[in-house]
């Protein structure tokens, strides 16, 4: 991450950073839970990381609970859809 004064909740308040979380959070999708929607999953947990920073305020490490989150969405996806892992 790159040194920026404009900081929202730990990640940078450039959009380009925010793209190159996305891409790490969609990567991890898609190695784990191979044949899910990565893109739909990484939405999902950045509404999740979302829903978070307004309940409870400033999250620790939030590219690290966007992933987990993307990861967490990934996995009910592959259970909806009656796919063995």
């Amino acid at each position: 991450m790159t040194a920026t004064k404009s900081r929202t909740y730990g990640l940078a308040s450039n959009p380009s950073e925010w793209a190159a979380h996305r891409r790490a959070v969609v990567f991890s999708v898609h190695r784990m839970y191979p044949g899910v929607d990565a893109e739909r999953a990484a939405t999902e947990g950045l509404g999740e990381l979302c829903r978070q920073i307004v309940m409870r305020g400033a999250v620790d490490r939030p590219a690290v609970v966007w992933c987990e989150a993307a990861v967490a969405a990934a996995a009910r996806m592959r259970g909806a859809s009656g796919v063995a892992a």
